[in-house]
C-alpha cells in the first residue's frame, strides 16, 4: 500500500468515528424528545426526593449573560421548569429564584443545604451543608425573589433565560425546618429536535464519505 493510501484510511477512519459521534448524538436527541418529553412539551427528570433537616435547599448560582446575544430571540430557545410538592401533609411548599447577592443575605446565618451535584441517570443528590443559629424570614413575605411560587399540592415555576446570577430556592412555606419534598426539573427547547436531526443527517453524510475515503484506500489499481 502505497504512502498516499495510507494517509487516505488514516483519515478515512477518523471521518468514520467523526460519523458514529454525530450519528449517536442526533439519535439520542431523537429518541429523548419522543420518550422523556411530557405534554408540554418539557424534557424532564424522574421525581426527585430531596430531603434535609435544615431550613432551605438551594442550588448553586447559574451565571447567565445574555448581553451580547443580539442574534437569538432567548425568549424562544429554552423555558426551564421545577415541580414540587411537599412529602409533609401539614407543610406547603415554596420555590423560589432570586439573585445570588439577595439569597446570600436572606440565609445568612441560617443552616441550609447547597446542591453541588446532581446526577438525572440514576438519581444522585450530593449537598454541601451551611451551619447556622438563625431562624429565616417566611419566604412569601420576601419582595426580593425574581420568580415564586408556593401553596399546598404541586407546585410549578416556569423560568425563561435572563441575564443574572440566579439561585433556585426551595423551601417550606412557613419558613420551618426539615424540608421533605418531591421534585422534577424540566426544560423546554423547541429547536433541540432539529438539532438532532441535523446531527443525524449531517453523520449520515459524513458516514458515507469515511466509507469512500476507506474504499479507495484499500481498493487494488
Amino acid at each position: 500500500m502505497s504512502a498516499g493510501k495510507i494517509v487516505l484510511l488514516v483519515f478515512g477512519v477518523i471521518v468514520l468515528l467523526v460519523s458514529f459521534g454525530l450519528i449517536a448524538g442526533g439519535g439520542v436527541i431523537i429518541w429523548a424528545n419522543n420518550t422523556i418529553k411530557d405534554s408540554e412539551g418539557f424534557y424532564t427528570t424522574d421525581t426527585v426526593q430531596l430531603e434535609r433537616d435544615s431550613y432551605a435547599i438551594v442550588t448553586p448560582a447559574a451565571d447567565i449573560d445574555l448581553k451580547t446575544a443580539w442574534l437569538w430571540d432567548w425568549d424562544d430557545l429554552a423555558t426551564f421548569k421545577i415541580e414540587g410538592s411537599n412529602n409533609d401533609s401539614a407543610k406547603q411548599i415554596f420555590i423560589g429564584v432570586a439573585d445570588e447577592s439577595d439569597v446570600k443575605a436572606y440565609l445568612s446565618g441560617v443552616e441550609y443545604d447547597e446542591i453541588t451535584q446532581f446526577d438525572i441517570y440514576p438519581t444522585e443528590v450530593d449537598y454541601s451543608h451551611h451551619t447556622g443559629i438563625s431562624e429565616p424570614v417566611i419566604p412569601t413575605s420576601e419582595t426580593f425573589w425574581t420568580a415564586s411560587t408556593h401553596g399546598a399540592g404541586t407546585q410549578t415555576l416556569e423560568l425563561e433565560l435572563e441575564t443574572g446570577n440566579h439561585v433556585l430556592v426551595l423551601m417550606n412555606t412557613d419558613g420551618s425546618a426539615g424540608v421533605d419534598l418531591s421534585t422534577v426539573v424540566g426544560a423546554k427547547v423547541p429547536m433541540l429536535i432539529w438539532v438532532g436531526v441535523g446531527l443525524l443527517a449531517g453523520g449520515v453524510v459524513v458516514l458515507t464519505i469515511g466509507s469512500l475515503m476507506v474504499y479507495f484506500s484499500v481498493r487494488r489499481s
